[in-house]
């Protein structure tokens, strides 16, 4: 039997334009646009010197990578007045709001991260009272790998609820020195104030109740309840962190920090000429606070935001987030924020 040798037929070499086309597809591919899935820092140069931290959802376009670090282009829009004039290393501005600013997709747009006190960037337009800015920098590359979800750990089994009897020998009496204990209530019981003191409510239905100390054929129960807001009267709020007589009293100590305040909501308003400290024709909000406190504050808030809160009305109160932007205005020592979040239940 005659074996035919089988040769495979010699590679050509591909064209030029093919190989350029090639090349270009990978440069493509390299340059697609990502959302970062993490709060990310923004470095001068790789391990370097932190500019901003960008927000996670930032949409941004890798380029170069050198090691475990990216580079990229950051360019987003930025109150002016948290800004100054500073030419250096072929920059033209600096951030000067004292811990920091944030930069936004458009004036009052999406947030894309928060710059650092003091680092440079350039001026490429401005509209209103807005500078947008640019800057190309490096980000670790770990900020575009999603972070492993937490491993959640199975619950312990609740401890045995025992049944609380009307017969006073048939009180577990509570131990000083033991966690404490629950039992149920049964319906109809009226709870008191005091032993043999004024009642106070009637249960309806049988509750878990936790026991407290014991006095004669008394023991104290700790009920978990839940009434209607406007039933409640008298509400004793903590003293925030920084108040707005603190403010007055350090008037840049604050500037930049962030605080959570309750406040009485007054009026939606939008900046003019005599608050150079809010950009003009910025919407913010008219309120009073930080309650106790009855001064006014002004609370800037975004497009979306002011939308969202177009339902206040006058005299309702709400928790909110906020971070201090000028411990008062040029004419009036009303304080300005800057809206970060609403707490809960608003």
């Amino acid at each position: 039997m005659t074996v035919v040798p089988q040769f495979s037929p010699a590679l050509r070499r591909l064209p030029a334009s093919c190989c350029v086309g090639i090349a270009l597809a990978g440069n493509l591919l390299a340059q697609a646009p990502v959302r970062l899935p993490q709060v990310t820092p923004f470095l001068r140069e790789p391990n370097g010197l932190r500019l901003a931290v960008l927000a996670a959802g930032s949409r941004i376009t890798p380029g170069r990578v050198s090691n475990d670090h990216i580079e990229i282009t950051v360019q987003g829009w930025i109150i002016t007045s948290s800004t100054r004039a500073d030419r250096r290393d072929g920059f033209d501005l600096s951030i000067s709001a004292a811990g920091g600013e944030n930069f936004r997709a458009a004036p009052d747009g999406e947030l894309l991260g928060r710059a650092v006190t003091g680092a440079l960037f350039n001026r490429v337009s401005a509209r209103g009272g807005w500078t947008q800015i640019r800057r190309t920098g490096w980000i670790p590359r770990a900020g575009l790998t999603p972070r492993a979800p937490a491993v959640a750990t199975r619950p312990q089994p609740a401890p045995p609820v025992s049944t609380l009897r009307e017969s006073a020998g048939a009180v577990p009496r509570a131990d000083p020195d033991s966690a404490e204990r629950q039992a149920t209530l049964r319906a109809g019981v009226v709870v008191r104030g005091a032993p043999d003191g004024a009642a106070l409510a009637t249960v309806a239905s049988a509750t878990t109740v936790t026991l407290g100390v014991r006095d004669r054929e008394w023991v104290k129960v700790t009920i978990d309840g839940w009434v209607r807001q406007s039933d409640v009267s008298g509400l004793l709020m903590p003293r925030p962190a920084i108040t707005a007589a603190m403010l007055r009293d350090s008037p840049e100590k604050y500037v930049g920090q962030t605080v959570d305040w309750r406040l009485q909501f007054l009026s939606h308003q939008k900046a003019d000429e005599l608050r150079p400290e809010m950009p003009l024709g910025h919407p913010y909000l008219l309120a009073r606070g930080p309650l106790p406190e009855t001064g006014f504050v002004y609370v800037l808030v975004s497009k979306d935001q002011a939308e969202r809160l177009q339902g206040l009305k006058p005299l309702d109160e709400l928790g909110v987030m906020v971070t201090v932007r000028s411990a008062r205005t040029r004419y009036l020592a009303t304080p300005v924020v800057e809206l970060v979040r609403l707490g809960p239940g608003n």
